[in-house]
C-alpha cells in the first residue's frame, strides 16, 4: 500500500472568509454555548462545522491560522514548519523520554497541517470493532474527501515503485483507491494538483457561521467540573487564556444534551484532564 506524494509550483493561498474566526483578545470575559470542543485539529473541526448546523458552539484552538503561511500551505515548503522552532510556530517540538523528537500542532487544522499528506479511509474491520455506525461513516467519507482528498499524478520514480512492488509479489494491485487494503495501490493525498495542502481546517466551509463562534491563539487550562451532589463529576465549563494572559471563562448552557469535548491531540488531551483534577 503505497499512498504517493507529489511536487508542484509554490502557491499563496488567502484565507477564507470564516466570518466565526477571530483572536481570543476579543472573546467576553464570561460567555455560554451549547458545546464547547477544546482543539481546532482533525477531529475538532469537522466536529464543530457538524454540531453548529443545530447549537450554538465554541471552538478553542491555542494556536493561530494556517492559512498565509507558505510553510504550512505548499508543497514546495514541506518540512518547513517542523523545523520552525519560533514562539509563533505551527508545530512545538518536545523530546520523549527515551530521546525521541517529535512534534506537536499548534494551528488550526491541527497535524493535518503538518503531515506528509497522505489520506487513506479506515479499514472496515477497525469501523466495526470500535462499534461505530458503517453507513454513517461511509457518508462521512464523501462528506470530507470534497474538500481535502485528491489523486496525485504519477512521476516516473513513483511509477517503477509501483511496478516493482507488484513485480516482487505485493499483489493485488488495486490502482488508486482511498481504501485501506493489502497489496499495493496508489493512495489519496490532501494536496491538491497545484501543490496546494488542503487540511480539517477547510472543513470549516461547512460550518453554519451564525452557530459557530471559532477563537485562536485561546489556551485552555482548566475544564470546570461540578462535584458537589453528583455521584460523578460532571464537565460545566473551562477557564481559558489568550495571548495576552487575559482569563476567560465559558459555561455550558443548561441543554440536558451540551457538551464540553475535549480534542486537543493525544498528548494534549490528557494533560488538560490531568490539570484539571
Amino acid at each position: 500500500m503505497i499512498p504517493i506524494l507529489y511536487t508542484s509550483l509554490f502557491v499563496y493561498t488567502a484565507a477564507p472568509n470564516y466570518s466565526f474566526m477571530h483572536n481570543a483578545t476579543a472573546a467576553q470575559p464570561v460567555s455560554y454555548y451549547d458545546y464547547i470542543i477544546i482543539g481546532g485539529g482533525t477531529a475538532g473541526c469537522p466536529l464543530a462545522a457538524t454540531l453548529s448546523q443545530n447549537a450554538s458552539v465554541l471552538l478553542l484552538e491555542r494556536g493561530g491560522s494556517p492559512y498565509g503561511n507558505p510553510n504550512i500551505t505548499n508543497l514546495g515548503s514541506f518540512g518547513a514548519a517542523l523545523s520552525d522552532l519560533s514562539s509563533t510556530s505551527p508545530s512545538q517540538r518536545f523530546i520523549s523520554e527515551d530521546g525521541v523528537i517529535n512534534s506537536r500542532a499548534r494551528v488550526l487544522g491541527g497535524g493535518s497541517c503538518l503531515n506528509a499528506g497522505f489520506y487513506t479511509r479506515a479499514a472496515p474491520y477497525y469501523v466495526r470493532e470500535v462499534g461505530w455506525d458503517e453507513r454513517l461513516v461511509n457518508e462521512s467519507y464523501q462528506w470530507v474527501e470534497k474538500v481535502v482528498a485528491f489523486e496525485p499524478p504519477m512521476r516516473q520514480w513513483q511509477s517503477a515503485v509501483r511496478d516493482g512492488l507488484v513485480e516482487v509479489g505485493v499483489l493485488p494491485y488495486n490502482g488508486f483507491t482511498y481504501d485501506h487494503m493489502y497489496g499495493t495501490k496508489i493512495g489519496g493525498t490532501i494536496f491538491d494538483q497545484n501543490g496546494q495542502r488542503h487540511t480539517a481546517a477547510d472543513l470549516l466551509e461547512y460550518a453554519n457561521p451564525s452557530g459557530l463562534t471559532l477563537l485562536l491563539h485561546a489556551s485552555v487550562h482548566k475544564v470546570l467540573f461540578r462535584i458537589k451532589g453528583k455521584a460523578r463529576p460532571v464537565a460545566h465549563g473551562v477557564v481559558f487564556r489568550d495571548a495576552t494572559g487575559a482569563k476567560h471563562r465559558a459555561y455550558l448552557k443548561n441543554g440536558p444534551k451540551n457538551e464540553i469535548i475535549v480534542s486537543a491531540g493525544a498528548l494534549g488531551s490528557p494533560q488538560l484532564l490531568m490539570l484539571s483534577g
